[in-house]
């Protein structure tokens, strides 16, 4: 039996007997899914609150019939301080590292950042939410990972960086038990962080840590990074 359709709906109050208005799109993708008035769906807030629910009769509101319990959160939240690179590299990024159990993403204009590169990440801040938001709803999370706009690598380490751990190649491969319970991970752009930038990280204390033989693209790295950093014991 295929489990019912989740719904996101960003800031809804899910309590039992609530009726929840859909936003437009997750309605329309009901109707073109053929979900029957009254079938079940799930909703999601975003936030990590989620309820069983049923569609109403016009399919543009649901009833929450209970809470259910919290999926596919791991309980180590890590925050992915992320070298802005080409735009499609930068998607790919947030999708799969959604996937990954990632809880924020934090661009980093870093100095081999390519203004390009920054700008159109920039205004395409929302597109990417937009990414984040679905590729939790498709691998049943509950919270749906921000994605901050591009800042100086000096400003996300001093908001997000502690503790820090760098993927770097070269680095020893990460210590069992190295991680802690909250942490971050830098990933640099294409050519890697700067000279500068290294010694940032290592004035702030991170712990560099290695992802393997291979030089990876930065959407692979931060895949690689995330397997080795979240605690995946999520139901």
């Amino acid at each position: 039996m295929s489990s019912p359709p989740r719904v996101l709906v960003p800031g809804a109050r899910l309590q039992e007997g609530e009726r929840v208005v859909l936003p437009d799109a997750e309605a329309r993708h009901l109707r073109v899914s053929r979900v029957s008035p009254g079938g079940k769906v799930v909703l999601l807030d975003g936030a990590g609150v989620r309820a069983e629910a049923l569609l109403s009769a016009d399919g543009r509101e649901a009833v929450v019939s209970g809470l259910a319990p919290v999926r596919g959160e791991p309980q180590r939240r890590v925050t992915v301080l992320l070298g802005v690179g080409e735009l499609a590299r930068v998607e790919w990024a947030v999708e799969k590292g959604t996937e990954c159990g990632a809880a924020r993403f934090a661009l980093v204009a870093a100095v081999r950042s390519q203004r390009a590169h920054v700008a159109a990440a920039a205004a395409k801040l929302d597109r990417l939410r937009r990414i984040a938001a679905e590729a939790a709803k498709q691998c049943d999370r509950s919270l749906v990972p921000d994605v901050l706009a591009p800042l100086p690598l000096a400003a996300g380490v001093a908001l997000y960086g502690r503790p820090l751990f760098v993927a770097r190649p070269g680095a020893p491969r990460l210590a069992p038990g190295a991680r802690g319970f909250d942490v971050a991970v830098a990933v640099g752009p294409e050519g890697g962080f700067d000279a500068a930038e290294e010694r940032l990280l290592d004035e702030a204390g991170a712990v560099p840590f290695s992802l393997g033989g291979r030089i990876l693209r930065l959407e692979t790295a931060v895949v690689a990074a995330l397997v080795l950093l979240v605690d995946d014991d999520a139901p």
